[in-house]
C-alpha cells in the first residue's frame, strides 16, 4: 500500500523546468586584447552563475530566456570545430525540442555573432493571459564585435542603449560591459526588476606566460536590491582601483593636499572595507595631516584586523608624531 502512495506521488510532481532568466546581456569580443566577455543582468536568482560561458581564443555565450545550461559548451565546442556562430546556434536549437522557449547569443574570436530568440519569447510579450510578461519587448541587436540581446524589457531602447554605451565606452572590456549594463537599466532594463548580474572576461594566456589565469575578470552577484552596486565594487577590486587610489593618496599626502589625500583613501577604503592594509593607509594619512585621534582610530582598526601591523607601525616614520603618546605605545606593544 506504501508503494502505491509513494508511486502516485511521484507522477503528480511535474518534470523539473529550465528556471526562466528573463534578462538582458551582451556578448562581445576585443580583437586589440583578445577578450571575450558577457555581461548580464536579471531579475532571477544567480543570473551570472546561469547565463555567461566563455573560452579563451574560441567564443562567448550567452543562454537566457527558459535557459538552457547545456548550450554554453554546446555551442564553445561547435566553434572549435570550425562552425561559425550562426551554424552553431542553428545547430544548437535544432536539436533542442525546448528552443521555442530559448534566447541564446553566440560570439567567436572573429567577432562574428549570432543571436536566437525562440518563438514564445516574443509571442509571450503580446499575450494577455501572461501578466508578467505581457507588454514587454524581446530582441536583440548587433553591433561590430558585439552583440546586445534581452527579453521581457522595457523596450528596445534598452539594448541599444546598451549597444551605444559599449561601442562608445573607454576603458578595459570589463569596465564598457558595466557601463552597457548600467546603459541598459537607465532605459527600464528587465520590467520586474533587479536581483542579479554577472561579468565575465576571458583572454588566452601569452606565450611562455607564467601565469594561469584565463578568467581575468569573473564576478557576479547572485541575489540584491540593486546588484550593479556590488558589482562594481567587485569589479574595482579586480581592477586594482583600491591600490590606485592609494597610489594617489599616498602622493597628494606628500605634495601637502592632507584633505584631498584622505579623501582619495576614503575612496579606496569604501571600495574594500575588510582590507587592513586599506585602514592602515588612512591611519598615515591621517598622522600626516596631523589628527592623531582619527589616525589612532584607524590603526586600531588595521592592527585589530592584523596583529602583525604592531611593528610596522611601531617603526614606520609616518607615526612619529604618535609615539610618545600611551594609546600608541599600548596598541603597539611597547
Amino acid at each position: 500500500m506504501k508503494a502505491v502512495w509513494l508511486a502516485v506521488v511521484l507522477a503528480a510532481v511535474p518534470p523539473a523546468q529550465d528556471p526562466w532568466f528573463s534578462t538582458f546581456s551582451i556578448v562581445a569580443f576585443d580583437p586589440a586584447t583578445n577578450e571575450l566577455g558577457v555581461g548580464v543582468q536579471s531579475r532571477a536568482f544567480a543570473a551570472g552563475a546561469a547565463v555567461p560561458y566563455a573560452k579563451p581564443g574560441v567564443g562567448a555565450v550567452a543562454t537566457q530566456a527558459s535557459a538552457n545550461r547545456a548550450y554554453g559548451p554546446k555551442a564553445i565546442a561547435l566553434l572549435e570545430q570550425g562552425l561559425s556562430p550562426a551554424e552553431a546556434v542553428k545547430r544548437i536549437t535544432d536539436e533542442d525540442p525546448g528552443r521555442d522557449t530559448r534566447q541564446v547569443a553566440v560570439i567567436d574570436a572573429k567577432g562574428r555573432s549570432a543571436v536566437y530568440t525562440g518563438k514564445r519569447v516574443i509571442d509571450r510579450n503580446n499575450d494577455p493571459a501572461d501578466v508578467v510578461h505581457f507588454g514587454a519587448w524581446a530582441g536583440h541587436v548587433p553591433g561590430r564585435n558585439f552583440s546586445v540581446q534581452g527579453n521581457t524589457l522595457a523596450g528596445e531602447s534598452v539594448v541599444k542603449a546598451m549597444a551605444e554605451a559599449y561601442e562608445h565606452g573607454a576603458g578595459s572590456m570589463a569596465e564598457r560591459l558595466m557601463d552597457a549594463l548600467d546603459a541598459g537599466q537607465s532605459k527600464g532594463g528587465d520590467v520586474r526588476g533587479m536581483q542579479s548580474a554577472g561579468i565575465l572576461v576571458v583572454r588566452p594566456l601569452p606565450p611562455n606566460s607564467e601565469s594561469s589565469v584565463e578568467r581575468i575578470v569573473d564576478i557576479r552577484v547572485d541575489d540584491a536590491t540593486n546588484p550593479f552596486v556590488e558589482l562594481r565594487r567587485l569589479l574595482d577590486i579586480t581592477l586594482g582601483v583600491p591600490a590606485k587610489l592609494t597610489e594617489r593618496s599616498a602622493q597628494l599626502a606628500k605634495s601637502g593636499q592632507a584633505a584631498e589625500a584622505i579623501a582619495e583613501q576614503k575612496k579606496a577604503l569604501a571600495i574594500t572595507p575588510n582590507n587592513e592594509q586599506m585602514h592602515y593607509a588612512l591611519a598615515q594619512r591621517y598622522a600626516q595631516a596631523g589628527d592623531a585621534r582619527n589616525a589612532m582610530q584607524s590603526l586600531a582598526e588595521a592592527v585589530r584586523r592584523q596583529p602583525h601591523l604592531k611593528k610596522q607601525a611601531a617603526n614606520d616614520p609616518v607615526f612619529a608624531r604618535l609615539k610618545d603618546l600611551s594609546d600608541f605605545k599600548r596598541l603597539v606593544g611597547q
